[in-house]
């Protein structure tokens, strides 16, 4: 209940006052999945519960992702179009993180397939191992790529000595099997992206399961699917009988459970080493997967731009080192910040983004937590072996998608973050009877006090419960008001009463007040009637008191202004902007041509003095931006710079305009 009460705290000198408190439901939130977990998976049966339902919808989004691929199913940016060609990101639209999530669900998958006794549960899982690294290979995550090894390394000591043996046999197995058809797939599923995403020229057409490429892809993965399943269940029935009895002796042995790790990593270096040498071995693997593997260093434009995030959001916790600037801080704030004009409304780590938006308090308050339960689950996994089970797959879930969070927004999907606090509370529940403080059982005095606690969660459940209904009632009424403009051509009078119920319910909510702003801004160039005017310029200035790095409301706020007449209050606002966003060139150009109109008004009206100053600032406005342009030259080659950022001819016509009226 810390991290929530942190964001709660942090709320209160939020740069965004409404992501602040979305951002404070979102954490509250995730405590009440950790503690819901805590409790309900005590019990074995509500425990497998929560395994069975977690693997199904898992299963379920790599089959719908498949779906996409083959062609059977279009969703916008199931497969995401990158600059070399279509990545599947399923669900997510954002591959690596659909690969970040394969990867957990592989090594899950790979645990069930070792442990299960039910020869048909070993044949669901193992069966899925094709299709979950065949997804996971047309995601070309090269980040996840790296995981892979490290978590394989951390999970192997906590098995036995012939379970890691299986656990490496069923992973080389599958890969080896699933690799083997990847070519093919790789050549159909192009053709099929042809086929139907959608184009400027065509609409998304998805083609029948009795195509000829989809027919033939289905074909290819259901042969994986049951080669794969067919030597593990034959493993199972066959060679773990007789290695059990003749690794028995190696199994006693007390560091055992090192030798296959050790074994792994030398394997893992050849393998490796391989695969980045050799042409010949990469001639085996389809040309962009090849590339991808050749691209993997620490030199990747990839890499680098992290670097710059994680540089630069440790700029915005020098100015915010307590509590940070509150819930989406990082996309209100980092373009202030940021070191080259890229666009990134994630800071893509998840521990970066929490330091931004809560400060060191909150960054050391999320590291003792997950330190704590971590801790707690392996020193209980170590001393109770006889509560070992298959609450292990919570483990290795959530460290999973946490290690790759570190590198990677993954955890800013609320999926993904209810997952792994689910886990983390789960993984601690079949423990609970251990991790009694002695001191403090059966200490309560007072009936009372056995039901504060949860009297206390439960209220607090409550409001938050409110809140929440109370914000996604005015997200309706505001689309109700939109689709009436939009649809229906409403007339303002009566779209206005409809929008101010949305905005009375979220006064702090931008896009209701940007909104309001733009339709009024509208009705007073139709009408000419200054007091929509003087009403927009207010509705924006309620919008930038509560979420004043908005760059939307800045410049109605700059354009309102202008038209008002009010230029000297306008030419501050736009000063506010490139302050805010430094490497907006749009907000440059308008700030040069702003100070240059003023100057030849200033030199009509003879104030020399007003001209002087404006000029001079046009001056500086100039210079600046030469000076950023050769700091984006001295940035590595393989980094990319971003957005756009050069002197635009608009810009230079000004400059020139106010040397030539200074010099005469």
């Amino acid at each position: 209940m810390v991290l929530p009460l942190i964001y709660w705290l942090s709320s209160f000198q939020a740069v965004s006052s409404y992501y602040a408190k979305f951002m404070t439901l979102v954490f509250f939130l995730l405590a009440a999945l950790f503690i819901s977990g805590l409790y309900f998976a005590e019990s074995k049966l509500s425990r497998k519960t929560i395994e069975y339902a977690l693997m199904l919808s898992s299963y379920l989004v790599v089959i719908f992702g498949i779906l996409n691929l083959f062609g059977q199913m279009y969703y916008r940016d199931a497969l995401w179009l990158a600059h070399d060609g279509y990545r599947l990101a399923s669900v997510f639209q954002y591959s690596n993180t659909y690969a970040s999530f394969l990867v957990a669900l592989f090594l899950v998958s790979l645990y069930y397939a070792v442990h299960c006794i039910r020869p048909s549960a070993r044949l669901i899982h193992a069966a899925m191992l094709v299709p979950i690294w065949i997804s996971f290979m047309f995601t070309y995550s090269r980040g996840a790529i790296v995981v892979i090894p490290v978590m394989v390394l951390i999970l192997l000591p906590f098995l036995r000595f012939t379970k890691q043996i299986a656990y490496l046999i069923f992973m080389v197995l599958s890969v080896v099997v699933s690799m083997a058809i990847l070519g093919k797939l790789t050549t159909n599923a192009d053709a099929i992206a042809a086929l139907v995403q959608p184009t400027e020229s065509k609409a998304q057409s998805p083609i029948s399961l009795f195509s000829s490429l989809p027919l033939q892809s289905w074909g290819l993965l259901l042969l994986g699917m049951v080669i794969t399943a067919g030597l593990i269940l034959l493993y199972h029935t066959k060679a773990n009988v007789f290695l059990e009895a003749r690794l028995t002796k190696l199994s006693a042995f007390k560091w055992s459970f090192t030798v296959v790790p050790v074994v792994a990593i030398v394997l893992a270096a050849v393998a490796a080493g391989s695969l980045l040498g050799s042409s010949a071995i990469r001639g085996l693997l389809p040309e962009k997967i090849a590339t991808r593997f050749e691209n993997i260093n620490l030199q990747q434009h990839s890499v680098l731009e992290r670097l710059t995030f994680y540089k630069d959001g440790l700029h915005v916790a020098e100015d915010y080192p307590l509590l940070g600037g509150g819930g989406g801080a990082w996309q209100a704030m980092y373009e202030q910040y940021q070191n080259n004009p890229y666009w990134s409304r994630q800071a893509h780590s998840f521990f970066v983004q929490v330091l931004v938006e809560t400060g060191w308090v909150g960054l050391i308050a999320l590291i003792v937590l997950l330190a704590f339960v971590y801790s707690l689950y392996i020193r209980s996994f170590i001393r109770y072996p006889e509560l070992r089970g298959s609450h292990f797959i919570f483990f290795i879930l959530s460290l999973s998608l946490l290690i790759h969070s570190a590198i990677d927004f993954d955890m800013s999907y609320l999926f993904i973050s209810a997952l792994v606090f689910i886990s983390l509370g789960c993984m601690l529940a079949p423990y609970s009877n251990k991790l009694l403080i002695k001191r403090l059982n059966g200490k309560t005095k007072h009936p009372w006090q056995k039901v504060a606690y949860p009297a206390v969660v439960a209220l607090l459940s409550l409001s938050l419960l409110f809140v929440a209904i109370r914000e996604n009632i005015g997200v309706q009424r505001y689309e109700k008001a939109y689709t009436l403009a939009l649809e229906q051509q409403t007339p303002l009078d009566q779209l206005l009463p409809a929008l101010e119920k949305a905005i009375k319910i979220s006064p702090t909510h931008s896009t209701f007040l940007m909104t309001k702003a733009d339709w009024l801004e509208q009705a007073y160039k139709q009408t000419s009637d200054s007091n929509y005017l003087v009403e927009a310029i207010s509705t924006v200035k309620q919008g930038r008191d509560s979420d004043p790095y908005n760059r939307g409301l800045l410049l109605a706020q700059y354009r309102l202004l202008q038209q008002k007449g009010q230029f000297e209050d306008s030419l501050a606002i736009i000063d506010e902007g490139v302050s805010k966003f430094p490497w907006d060139i749009k907000l440059y150009e308008a700030a040069v041509t702003s100070y240059a109109k003023a100057n030849q008004t200033a030199l009509s009206e003879q104030k020399g003095d007003k001209a002087k100053e404006y000029a001079q600032r046009v001056t500086d406005l100039s210079n600046e931006v030469k000076r950023r342009i050769e700091q984006l030259a001295s940035l590595p080659p393989e980094q990319q710079q971003g957005r756009s950022f050069a002197i635009t001819p608009t810009m230079q016509e000004a400059i020139a305009q106010t040397e030539l009226a200074a010099a005469q």
